[in-house]
């Protein structure tokens, strides 16, 4: 199957990295558009600052990842339903997202509501970190 446009789902830490290797690669041999997007989870409102703060990270990674970035998107909310939004959103056939193996991982994974969510291809990457 060949894919038209890829959203990577980064949470801004390390491990992020292994993500967007797997998406990047993916993408070059696609030849398609490769977008990123983080969302906080944590947090109900971020302030001005803080939004452009995480901007910014965002941009540097996709800067630094050696492929052309379509769209860059930082939002808040609930993983599953602001990947799903930005999916239909902007066409998405694939989505990348990296997964923990921690016993925290297991028990309050995102992994299952975004499946149920999301319209399109997931591609989860197990990160060993």
């Amino acid at each position: 199957m060949s894919y038209e446009h890829i959203l990577v789902a980064v949470d801004l830490s390390q491990s992020s990295q292994e993500v967007i290797e797997k998406a990047v690669s993916l993408a070059r041999s696609a030849k398609c558009k490769l977008s990123f997007a983080h969302v906080n989870v944590d947090r109900v409102a971020l302030t001005p600052k803080e939004q452009h703060t995480l901007e910014e990270e965002l941009q540097t990674l996709a800067e630094q990842c050696g492929y052309p970035i379509t769209d860059t998107f930082v939002v808040i909310g609930d993983l599953h339903i602001k990947l799903s939004g930005i999916v239909k959103k902007k066409n998405i056939d694939l989505v990348v997202c990296g997964h923990h193996h921690k016993l925290f991982s297991r028990i309050f994974s995102s992994i299952p509501k975004l499946a149920n969510a999301v319209e399109a291809d997931l591609l989860v990457v197990y990160l060993n970190q």
